[in-house]
């Protein structure tokens, strides 16, 4: 069993989802939304564990996330085709690595970022400097010069 400690760059997470139906036009489909997202603590029935990491080259998103009017949390959910279920498998603070979910068979549900995480995203930060957006600004050549990932 992993640690759920919380760490720098990891956060151990427990999460509730839930579904209701949705009348759209006349048809009756689930949507699902998160219902409660907690810090790892005692097991809880009905939860999944699942860790939040950081990553350093994702900064420059992070930091688009947190300045952004209300910050948000992107969970990945595998469906079962069975029953159509859904299960967390990955969860991020990065929109960037949310959209590249959307292109495959995945769906994404989001949250309000808590507070707390807002707090130790910015501290993340602030330990590994922003993440200057090297794609938008001319990249200089032979300054030895090396992208730290």
């Amino acid at each position: 069993m992993m640690s759920a400690s919380k760490s720098i760059d990891r956060w151990p997470m427990q999460i509730a989802l839930q579904h209701e139906p949705v009348l759209t036009r006349g048809w009756e489909t689930e949507r699902w939304s998160i219902k409660e997202l907690i810090p790892r603590s005692d097991e809880r029935e009905s939860y999944i564990n699942i860790d939040l990491e950081l990553y350093k080259d994702e900064r420059t998103a992070y930091r688009f996330n947190l300045n952004s009017a209300s910050p948000h949390l992107f969970v990945l959910c595998d469906e079962d085709e069975t029953d159509g279920t859904l299960t967390p498998v990955h969860m991020t603070a990065s929109q960037d690595d949310a959209a590249s979910f959307m292109d495959g068979e995945h769906q994404i549900l989001e949250t309000p970022m808590p507070a707390a995480v807002q707090c130790w995203v910015d501290s993340y930060l602030g330990i590994h400097g922003e993440l200057i957006d090297e794609g938008k600004k001319k990249k200089k050549r032979g300054k030895g010069r090396s992208s730290e990932r």
